[in-house]
């Protein structure tokens, strides 16, 4: 006898208990088997509806700005958003899933009534209607939103109707947005031209008072720009000071003629009139109120236009069409796994009642489980040895 005979021995005992229940086995399987196919025939068909939209691009009011739009462009969320721009398009599953786009589409296409909802819950009806939709993100950034319903025609017309919801509160939505920020411009503009009527209040009393003709920059020799040119240089000369002594040595030539340029300029600074220095500042003052109002008025206009926008903001790659095939159930896979998990359990109970046939039972309970093992064995005509 070879050292595997237990194991093909206990193989044996397993196949002849298989063998003497095989009617216990088939017998289940194919009651439950048609049970199942009957069964996933009165279960009402359902069908899907899938609609297909595209959110718009990101729009964006600082592209006509140039260079400072550039610029503002790396500002972070809530700084653009004050400005106007709507750092990145709404949430629109968290539209779709509202309670408000959902009560819509139950009074819309009665489902209190096709759902069978005798209570007119409109809880229940909400909570139905969930379970029968799925929104998600397809890898092409498309969000595609899909229905089921008894009936392929509503499915495809709850589809679209999602469609139509999602714009129109996107455009409610927007229209919100851009009427704050146009309210936000609007408040930041009115202190910017009291702050350039300031200004210039204060220009104009500076020339009554010495007599001194401020010149814009590149209208004249006299005027503000070679001031503001040699204090530009200051600065450039002073970074480029700065790097050279962290890099270079204290006899470098290049740092020594750093360090005289910087001498020569502080010299030149220096010589100019305290005058000379105050109507720069106060020229200053001047043009950088008027460069503000140069960029906030485009943002204004342009949050004005928002503000009035009512067109579409969503497009329809794919309208919802009603199916021509059922969705579910899916008979073939309910009666599959009816038949697989019976074959399964059959088998387990098969070798469980087997293995309690042997000497009467000790406790009450083992009595019990033999009687009970009994009876189903004589129901099935097993023969037990």
């Amino acid at each position: 006898m070879t050292p595997s005979s237990p194991s093909g021995g206990a193989l044996f005992n397993v196949i002849g208990t298989l063998l003497a229940w095989r009617r216990f086995i088939l017998v289940n399987v194919i009651v439950v088997t048609v049970a199942a196919v009957v069964v996933s025939l009165l279960l009402p068909q359902w069908y899907k509806s899938t609609a297909s939209i595209l959110p718009p691009k990101e729009p964006d009011m600082f592209g006509a700005l140039g260079s400072a739009g550039s610029l503002l462009r790396g500002l972070p969320g809530l700084a653009r958003r004050s400005l106007g721009g709507s750092g990145g398009t709404y949430n629109y599953f968290a539209i779709l899933k509202s309670r408000e786009a959902m009560e819509a589409v139950v009074r819309k296409f009665n489902l209190m009534g096709e759902y069978g909802i005798t209570d007119s819950s409109m809880e229940k009806a909400v909570k139905a209607l969930s379970g029968n939709t799925a929104f998600d993100t397809q890898d092409d950034d498309n969000i595609t939103i899909e229905v089921f319903d008894r009936d392929p025609l509503r499915a495809a017309d709850i589809a679209n109707y999602f469609v139509e919801l999602l714009n129109g509160i996107s455009v409610q939505l927007g229209t919100k947005e851009a009427g704050s920020n146009r309210e936000f411009i609007e408040t930041r503009l009115d202190g910017i031209y009291a702050d350039l009527r300031r200004a210039e209040d204060s220009l104009q009393a500076y020339q009554e008072r010495t007599g001194m003709l401020i010149v814009p920059e590149g209208e004249g020799a006299s005027g503000i720009g070679p001031i503001a040119e040699l204090y530009g240089m200051k600065a450039r000369k002073d970074l480029e000071l700065a790097i050279a002594k962290r890099t270079a040595t204290g006899d470098n030539p290049a740092l020594k003629q750093l360090e005289v340029e910087v001498g020569e300029i502080n010299k030149k600074i220096g010589g100019i009139p305290g005058i000379g220095v105050e109507s720069l500042r106060l020229y200053r003052n001047v043009a950088i109120q008027q460069k503000i109002i140069e960029f906030l008025v485009p943002l204004y206009e342009q949050a004005k236009i928002n503000e009035h926008k009512d067109i579409p903001v969503l497009l329809v790659l794919d309208r919802a069409v009603p199916a021509e095939k059922k969705s579910k159930p899916q008979r073939m896979l309910i009666v599959f796994l009816a038949c697989v998990l019976t074959l399964a359990l059959s088998v387990l109970l098969a070798l469980l009642m087997q293995g309690v046939f042997g000497p009467e039972g000790a406790t009450v309970f083992e009595r019990r489980v033999q009687k009970a093992a009994r009876r189903v064995a004589r129901f099935y005509r097993v023969r037990i040895e």
